[in-house]
């Protein structure tokens, strides 16, 4: 049996886990999560977000602008959670960055992103174009809303 053999046979998990923050703003992003389409850019993401919560236990979902609190008392990112929440519900327009958040937490976003421009109307916030760089410093996101924003913003 060659080494090539071996390895290949030990079955590997296709990714790593992310900041327990961040999974805890997906789980809020996938409570109002409407379809996502095309189905096989989103299918295997979604996918994967359900099975790191399986994995990782209890996650507690985390509204966009709060911080995520854990059972031991340590409290988690605010930025971290917006990334998940973004990466789940955010969609790339000509604008920017869009995505909605309850209304009762959109002060809380507009507070956490302070230094940057955003447009926001009732429950819905825009990140421009120009602030898009900006944003991604700050807020991880993952999955094909990380990769539409690449492709968009990277010259």
């Amino acid at each position: 049996m060659m080494v090539d053999d071996v390895i290949y046979s030990i079955p590997r998990e296709t990714y790593s886990l992310p900041q327990a923050s961040w999974l805890s703003g997906a789980a809020a992003g996938l409570q109002i999560m409407g379809p996502r389409t095309p189905e096989w850019l989103w299918g295997d993401f979604i996918h994967d977000i359900y099975d790191m919560i399986r994995t990782i236990g209890e996650v507690v979902p985390a509204e966009p602008g709060t911080a995520p609190t854990y059972g031991d008392g340590l409290v988690g990112s605010a930025f971290d959670a917006l990334g998940g929440y973004v990466s789940i519900v955010g969609e790339v327009c000509p604008e920017g960055l869009y995505f909605r958040v309850p209304l009762a937490r959109q002060e809380n976003v507009a507070r956490l992103l302070n230094g940057l421009r955003l447009f926001r109307s009732h429950g819905e916030i825009v990140i421009p174009v120009y602030d898009l760089p900006a944003f991604s410093r700050l807020v991880p996101l993952e999955g094909p809303v990380a990769e539409q924003l690449e492709d968009e913003v990277t010259p």
